[in-house]
């Protein structure tokens, strides 16, 4: 019986990265390489239209993040499986993508043959992460799980939040704390990072689901 390839579409905006995924992918026999682009709209428009079996996605895509490309795919109910690819080793990072519904966290400093070999896995249905991050996401696990019970924001996080939910912007929540951008960016990380959501608009519903906005 003749196997079909797995049909792979590739997401990074750095071009010479790009282009050595590519070469990686497409010279194997088991894969079909149906696209590769640049920014993270592209990615999810092509993954919406070429419904590849996988799509490999840089975490940090210009104009949308790949776990936001993540959250898109399931809610669109794809069959389409995400392999992230990401410079970043932090463990909240690596739970928020599974979470989010990433099939695979991969380092970018992984070899050809491991990348590879997780297409294929994925394919077949399976979840792939790394053995050098399974420690520290096993500990992020635990960790939320004794935090259940501790307020989800701090009280500077929560007003933040406020301010970010009557639409101010970054600079103007800055200029009304009397604190700098940089720092309210920060916040508003953590507070994305403790919903376990990838943008503010996500932030202000899931903060009214759960009572934590009034």
């Amino acid at each position: 019986m003749t196997t079909e390839p797995v049909r792979v579409l590739v997401a990074d905006d750095h071009p010479v990265y790009r282009e050595g995924l590519a070469r990686v992918i497409a010279r194997h026999p088991e894969f079909d390489l149906v696209g590769d682009v640049g920014c993270g709209r592209e990615a999810l428009e092509e993954i919406r239209r070429l419904t590849p079996d996988v799509a490999v996605v840089d975490l940090r895509l210009p104009d949308l993040d790949g776990i936001s490309i993540v959250e898109s795919v399931v809610r669109d109910g794809s069959p389409a499986r995400v392999v992230i690819l990401s410079a970043y080793e932090e463990s909240a990072t690596v739970y928020r993508a599974i979470a989010s519904g990433a099939r695979a966290y991969l380092l970018k400093v992984c070899s050809g043959e491991v990348l590879c070999g997780t297409i294929l896995a994925v394919a077949r249905g399976e979840t792939v992460i790394p053995a050098s991050l399974q420690s520290g996401l096993a500990s992020e696990i635990r960790a939320r799980r004794e935090q259940r019970d501790d307020p989800m924001l701090t009280v500077r996080e929560l007003e933040i939040l406020r301010l970010a939910a009557d639409g101010l912007s970054a600079p103007e929540i800055a200029a009304r704390l009397v604190i700098s951008v940089t720092t309210v960016k920060t916040h508003l990380q953590h507070v994305y990072a403790k919903l376990e959501v990838s943008d503010r608009a996500a932030a202000v519903a899931t903060a009214l689901r759960r009572g934590l906005l009034t």
